[in-house]
């Protein structure tokens, strides 16, 4: 790969004739195929690209603002105040106080980043058809936010094992010997499952017993049902996606089971909502804003050779809505006791 991070005119210059003359086109339309004009016919634009990414080629910055692609979900998708919703708009935020210029890509739409150029690619979606569709992308960096691709993208992530881990050890500690782990199917759902069935098994529980799955595509209504029938007392709604709040009204309000104090719930921290529901969720927060300015500080950088692979811790939040059930030592009454005999 050629060295993208100079700002020699004469070796741009070169560059750019050699992608002009792999694509039989004139340096001027290579310029605007850089550029995103409109203006050049989808074939001709496809066939500069093409020829830009096989010899390696990316054109200087010094005039023009760097290029980023932003992949995402879908609007139907999105859920407000969810985790693609939350860390969409802290990467455009960064985006833009790094004067870079922004394109918004859907799934829907993935043919998009192969009709223009990009410097850099951000993508905060999971579908196989998308990842393979970036994986067949060469020469230009791509951050994912997931480890479980980190021998083809830069990788940010937390670890959904060890976040699986925390939730189990802190119910556990907490008295709760049966738990509802209501997941995605995914790589990161089943991590943070598997993460809570070892903490399960550090604890010499059998995790068969002490841990229900719950797979997140079943109705919640039911899903409920099955957790109340199960005798657990303590769930664990593992996504961002606020499926948690869902769980709590059903709990409450068409079960008739009080949270905290007959069954105990956990979520993913949503700022600004997870506080104020009733009673205020306990929860484990991302550190999405720091995720964002770090997928931003990767894309942005000059040289791209080694693959970045950067782990982020989680944050548990105690609020109110887990009850430690350990039974209660009352030394009080033993020293009355004895006082009286």
């Amino acid at each position: 790969m050629l060295d993208t991070g100079k700002n020699n005119d004469d070796q741009n210059g070169n560059n750019l004739t050699q992608v002009a003359a792999r694509a039989c086109v004139s340096k001027g339309t290579v310029s605007r195929v850089f550029n995103n004009s409109g203006l050049i016919p989808q074939e001709t634009r496809t066939r500069v690209l093409s020829a830009a990414r096989e010899i390696g080629f990316r054109p200087r910055v010094g005039v023009r603002k760097k290029q980023i692609a932003l992949v995402t979900e879908p609007p139907w998708k999105t859920h407000m105040g969810g985790y693609v919703n939350t860390l969409t708009q802290y990467i455009c935020y960064a985006l833009s106080q790094a004067d870079a210029a922004i394109s918004m890509i859907t799934e829907d739409n993935m043919s998009a980043p192969d009709d223009s150029w990009f410097d850099g690619i951000i993508g905060i979606a999971w579908e196989p058809q998308t990842i393979n569709i970036l994986k067949a992308i060469k020469n230009v960096p791509i951050v994912w936010f997931s480890d479980n691709y980190t021998d083809s993208f830069h990788s940010i992530y937390v670890n959904c094992i060890s976040t699986g881990q925390i939730a189990g050890n802190y119910l556990f500690a907490n008295g709760h010997k049966k738990i509802a782990v209501i997941h995605d199917t995914d790589y990161t759902g089943n991590g943070r499952l598997k993460g809570v069935q070892q903490a399960a098994d550090e604890r010499w529980m059998d995790p068969s017993q002490a841990v229900l799955s719950i797979s997140n595509t079943t109705s919640m209504h039911i899903a409920v049902k099955q957790l109340i029938n199960a005798g657990c007392t303590a769930v664990w709604v593992t996504g961002e996606d606020m499926k948690v709040l869902e769980v709590n009204w059903l709990l409450q309000e068409l079960a008739g089971v009080r949270v905290p104090d007959e069954i105990s719930l956990m979520g993913f921290e949503n700022p600004g909502i997870s506080e104020f529901q009733r009673p205020s969720l306990t929860t484990i927060a991302c550190p999405l804003q720091e995720m964002a300015e770090k997928s931003v500080e990767i894309v942005l950088q000059e040289k791209h050779e080694e693959l970045v692979k950067v782990e982020l811790p989680v944050k548990l939040i105690e609020r109110g809505s887990v009850k430690n059930i350990l039974p209660i030592h009352n030394e009080t009454s033993t020293e009355n006791r004895t006082e009286k005999q």
